[in-house]
């Protein structure tokens, strides 16, 4: 990592294509301030996306010599979640603007922020519409001019920050364009942070808003009309730093250092780090002309990364669960059959979905036999209830998914059994079958004590109930291809009927009818 920091310079971040914003534009400053961060990461190049939507902003990935993704309309959180998720050794940014990152893409921008994934969102200001040449924007002022409101704006502006800490953002900053030393600084500790860090970029359309933010961020007048935040000093500001802001109650008010007994003691001090968001709220709503404008780190607090907690779930639930078998869960267990044009509407009997003809051609075979009075046949119609407790039912063991697979194997020799169900009182995640055994453990070099039963049983394909016929039961080994089927009892517990009891039952049904025809004859 060291020497990527001496190695890379903003140089190799410079992708080959012409920048193409008008002149004058802040997005230039935006985009060499991040190609100053990134090699200061120590982040290899082909580690780092840029994702972004539509707009002026969403150019972006074409000049960054990294991975980039130029998406849709309000989509790029989307789809830098899907990338970080997917790919969590990535680093991932967001550049996004006003219309495109506020408006379409309000809903997406909020959820990005809210689930705390590890990604780096920009949204560059100017409030308005600038590639569609003029339209208002979710932040354009009350009563401002534009093409789609010559009367005026009417709506209320959206506040981006306040967005952020409605959502719950971890990470929340601000700067202008025309300060690039201090926007270089918070983007660098907004890509430093773990978890989504949002960063405010306030910058003018020379265009079509020249003057979006001129009033504080113009050089000749932004010592004294913006707050710089630094983290356990004062809230001091002002070009002779004689300017600060007190607490009155719960509101902010301005004061002058010196005049009225008031020192430094008496300002506000900045706490980036707090965990109850009232203090950054306060710092988000003071605005110029009535206070100054404050730019900054407004908070950074430590939580829990969706990513990394949605990498330990899936960890625990295929510990659990095993692997799952994806044509069991297209199947599935609740179906409904619609026919005759729709007049014709009945819902499954719990029996899995018929996947091909050739499972539709043994179902149907099966109902047809159920209606026979041949006795041999009619036994089908028996409830399996009976079969798991006339035939060795208590036989059926039931193993957690934790347990080792030296423990299972065990079982299988002490019970004299061929399957195993794996569960608990509540929940059954599979079984493990003699045969799983062989196909998975004998001929490799697993480790039998230490690898758990959860990494080689087969996911359940159908749990039937006591009331189930045996019919219905052959239908689905039949489907499956599996020799067990795992019951649900009246009492709540799971039993498991096999193929070889159900062959007894025939068995033993086959010597009745011949008995009673030669008691006959």
């Amino acid at each position: 990592m060291d020497g990527l920091k001496e190695y890379l310079t903003r140089k190799d971040f410079v992708s080959s294509s012409e920048v193409r914003w008008c002149p004058g534009c802040g997005d230039y400053a935006v985009l060499n301030s991040v190609q100053n961060v990134l090699p200061q990461l120590g982040i290899p190049k082909e580690k780092i996306v840029f994702v972004s939507g539509i707009g002026c902003s969403s150019r972006f990935p074409y000049y960054m010599d990294t991975y980039g993704f130029h998406s849709i309309h309000g989509r790029a959180p989307t789809i830098a979640t899907g990338i970080k998720v997917t790919n969590p050794e990535l680093s991932v940014w967001v550049i996004t603007g006003d219309g495109d990152g506020l408006s379409i893409g309000g809903n997406h921008l909020i959820h990005a922020l809210r689930r705390n994934l590890d990604l780096n969102i920009i949204l560059l200001n100017n409030k308005i519409y600038g590639l569609t040449k003029g339209q208002y924007s979710p932040t354009s002022e009350k009563g401002q001019i534009t093409k789609t409101s010559p009367y005026g704006v009417i709506d209320e502006p959206i506040h981006p920050l306040r967005i952020a800490l409605a959502s719950e953002a971890t990470f929340i900053g601000r700067a202008v364009d025309t300060d690039p030393k201090h926007l270089t600084e918070v983007l660098k500790a907004g890509a430093e942070h773990k978890g989504t860090s949002f960063v405010e970029v306030l910058q003018s359309c020379v265009i079509f808003n020249k003057k979006a933010w001129s009033e504080i961020s113009d050089r000749a007048c932004r010592e004294d009309r913006l707050l710089y935040l630094e983290q356990g000093k004062p809230l001091i500001y002002g070009e002779k730093r004689n300017k600060g802001i007190m607490l009155r109650g719960t509101d902010p008010v301005v004061v002058t250092i010196g005049e009225q007994g008031v020192t430094k003691k008496d300002l506000v001090k900045h706490d980036m780090y707090r965990e109850d968001p009232v203090y950054a709220s306060m710092l988000a709503k003071m605005e110029y002309p009535e206070y100054p404008m404050p730019v900054g780190i407004f908070r950074a607090v430590k939580k829990p990364v969706y990513e990394e907690e949605l990498e330990e779930q899936i960890k625990e639930v295929t510990a659990l669960r095993g692997r799952r078998n994806l044509q069991a869960l297209l199947r599935g267990s609740e179906y409904w059959t619609v026919s005759n044009q729709g007049q014709s509407i009945r819902r499954s009997s719990g029996i899995s979905t018929l996947a091909n003809d050739e499972s539709q051609v043994m179902d149907e075979q099966i109902h047809s036999l159920l209606k026979s009075t041949d006795p041999l046949t009619a036994s089908l119609k028996t409830k399996i209830g009976k079969i798991f407790y006339d035939y060795d039912y208590k036989r059926s063991k039931m193993l957690s998914p934790r347990d080792s697979i030296s423990a299972a194997i065990a079982h299988f020799k002490a019970a004299h059994i061929e399957c195993i169900l794996v569960g608990d009182a509540k929940r059954l995640y599979g079984m493990l079958s003699e045969r799983d055994i062989i196909h998975n453990v004998v001929l490799t070099s697993i480790d039998r004590d230490r690898t758990t039963i959860s990494t080689i049983m087969r996911p359940v394909y159908e749990i039937m109930d006591e009331e189930n016929s045996i019919g219905d039961v052959i239908n689905i080994l039949s489907i499956s291809g599996h020799r067990h089927v795992p019951i649900r009892l009246k009492d709540g517990g799971f039993g498991l009927v096999t193929i070889r009891q159900i062959l007894r039952f025939i068995h033993d049904t086959v010597e009745q009818v011949e008995k009673k025809e030669t008691d006959k004859q």
